[in-house]
């Protein structure tokens, strides 16, 4: 049996970019050397999904109250969630820190 030598080739081929990195546009105009225009990452989108686990509060309602609990309830309390946290937030940042805590979220 002989053995042969193999070795992985020097240049990789290039891995796409993430979707959040910037994208780069080359631009191509008659007479004038090409030119790459970097634009920046879009903005992610603010997520809009419910932040309430359903089945949790339905054992909830009904070990409390004995009563059933609606579908529309989880989007209704996800909304004054990220209510509660934004103004977290801006608590947060107007004590300079980079961390929510408990005491971040004042009841008013």
């Amino acid at each position: 049996m002989w053995a042969t030598d193999e070795r992985a080739p020097a240049a990789t081929t290039p891995t796409p970019a993430a979707p959040s990195a910037p994208s780069v546009v080359t631009v191509h105009r008659p007479g004038d050397a090409e030119r790459r225009m970097i634009r920046p990452a879009p903005a992610p989108a603010e997520p809009d999904e419910v932040l309430i686990i359903a089945s949790r509060l339905k054992d909830f309602v009904k070990a409390k109250a004995d009563y059933n609990t609606s579908a529309d309830v989880m989007e209704a309390l996800s909304d004054i969630v990220r209510d509660a946290t934004l103004q977290a937030i801006d608590h947060a940042r107007s004590e300079g820190r980079r961390t929510v805590m408990a005491r971040d979220f004042r009841l008013r």
